[in-house]
């Protein structure tokens, strides 16, 4: 079926084919291992120019789920070996087969995933912060909470550690957070409504900056990490509903 056209002022013909791609991929209609249409058949059934599928193909071979193979033309490549990019369309599009895990599993995992990303650069940075070092964090903090109903709060509550990071001049650590940031902001826009701050979001945080501005490393990792096992625990509650 033909792609309806793209609105210009929202997405490009591009974007539209290698949404529809993704989806069509994620959501099993071309399960792994199989052929896509030939690259004519597709521009037509797609209704787009052969450059336009082609930069599509392109962008999926980037996140791994497709491979071009000398006579078998374009092949959908396993569960297995795809990009963690693929995360947000497997969680609007994906339909789990019986051997792998459910979505709500995967977001659980995901809560996992952040939350040992963002200790370790707790416990990296904290004693790099200078004297003062907390108050861009501090202010992400209180436009988070401001922000708590809004589909924002996720990106604003993210912001915190890559203030963090960056008030300790950890680059390595301030990149890693953002291509984490990315996945759980996508992740977070499917899961609004399991992804709200607690009631004690902002005396957490601003405790958590004060112990590091007294240079209480240790206690400030510990009172993190149990923020978040907490946190955490209640969103996955939720979660688990979903399987």
């Amino acid at each position: 079926m033909a792609l309806p056209k793209p609105d210009p002022n929202t997405t490009t013909a591009i974007d539209a084919v290698f949404e529809k791609l993704l989806a069509d991929i994620v959501s099993g209609v071309h399960p792994a291992g199989s052929r896509l249409p030939a690259e004519r058949e597709l521009s037509r059934q797609l209704g787009a120019s052969r450059p336009t599928l082609r930069e599509a193909l392109r962008r999926l071979g980037e996140w791994n789920l497709v491979e071009p193979r000398r006579g078998s033309g374009v092949v959908v490549r396993p569960y297995r070996d795809w990009s963690i990019e693929v995360l947000a369309a497997y969680l609007r599009y994906g339909k789990p087969e019986q051997n792998q895990p459910t979505i709500g599993r995967i977001l659980i995992d995901m809560l996992a995933v952040r939350r040992a990303m963002v200790l370790e650069v707790i416990k990296l940075t904290t004693s790099r912060i200078p004297k003062g070092g907390t108050a861009m964090a501090r202010a992400a903090m209180a436009r988070a909470w401001s922000m708590r109903d809004t589909p924002s709060y996720a990106r604003e509550d993210f912001e915190i550690m890559r203030q963090i990071a960056e008030a300790a001049r950890f680059t390595p650590g301030l990149w890693l957070l953002n291509r984490i940031s990315k996945l759980w902001i996508d992740a977070a826009s499917e899961l609004h409504f399991a992804v709200r701050p607690p009631d004690d979001y902002v005396p957490s945080h601003t405790k958590f900056f004060d112990l590091i501005e007294a240079g209480k490393h240790d206690e400030a990792y510990s009172h993190m990490s149990e923020y978040l096992d907490r946190h955490d625990a209640a969103m996955s509650k939720v979660l688990q509903v979903m399987g």
